[in-house]
């Protein structure tokens, strides 16, 4: 069963590892690289970004066909005294909603953010758990502390599935999530978390950083690829 797969949260498979550097160095360059384009074209790149960010929150669904998705995949979000805050609740609660719906298994992404703290994962499971849903349709991945470690992780510790999977998560999210799966060659259907998408207050400013991440990792990968920077490469895709 699918359960018998969370020994997965605790190895890789190629050398996907908490011991690597958040950033790194080609992080670092890739970020001064993205300030310095938006700096040359007077922010109209990164203005791009916060369009297609607003594009996706809005336009992406919430009810795929039924029965569609090889798997449900949910992404992480930071705990809050070690508890689902709001935001992982709405995706958990989609996860929920979806796995009623089909007979797909679910696979939560996101490891421990704080040392006194269970994994994203781990959390993610007991609430979904509390929901009704059944324990052996659960897999966990439990070492991962961001979106591209997530979905690298995920690629690294479970086969190919027969299909797309639906990637589950918070909808100022998903551009750069599922620009991300793309990147490495995950096959997936984007699938909102919230019923809709009103930016405001804290929201905004979420949607203003996510607007510049997705910025950052579109210019990185773009001159990682003509400058012909194999191991950056390796990092994103």
């Amino acid at each position: 069963m699918v359960g018998a797969r969370q020994a997965a949260a605790g190895g890789s498979r190629r050398g996907v590892t908490a011991a690597e550097p958040i950033v790194g160095r080609d992080g670092a360059a890739s970020l001064a690289l993205a300030c310095m384009t938006a700096l040359l074209t007077c922010g109209a790149s990164l203005v791009l970004a916060w369009l297609h960010v607003a594009r996706i929150a809005w336009r992406t669904g919430t009810a795929p066909a039924r029965g569609s998705g090889a798997r449900i995949v949910v992404l992480g979000h930071k705990l809050e005294r070690g508890r689902p805050g709001p935001a992982f609740i709405q995706r958990l609660a989609r996860a929920a909603a979806l796995a009623r719906d089909g007979a797909a298994p679910v696979i939560l992404l996101g490891g421990r953010t704080s040392r006194d703290a269970p994994s994203e994962a781990e959390a993610g499971r007991d609430w979904l758990l509390a929901a009704g849903v059944d324990a052996r349709r659960i897999a966990l991945e439990a070492q991962s502390r961001h979106t591209l470690e997530n979905l690298r992780n995920y690629r690294a510790h479970f086969p190919p599935a027969l299909g797309p999977d639906l990637l589950v998560t918070s909808r100022v999210h998903m551009a750069r999530a599922s620009l991300m799966a793309s990147g490495l060659g995950l096959p997936h259907m984007p699938c909102a978390a919230e019923e809709s998408w009103r930016p405001g207050g804290a929201e905004l400013a979420q949607f203003l950083f996510e607007g510049f991440l997705v910025h950052w990792y579109v210019v990185g990968r773009f001159f990682a690829r003509i400058a012909h920077r194999r191991a950056w490469l390796a990092r994103i895709s």
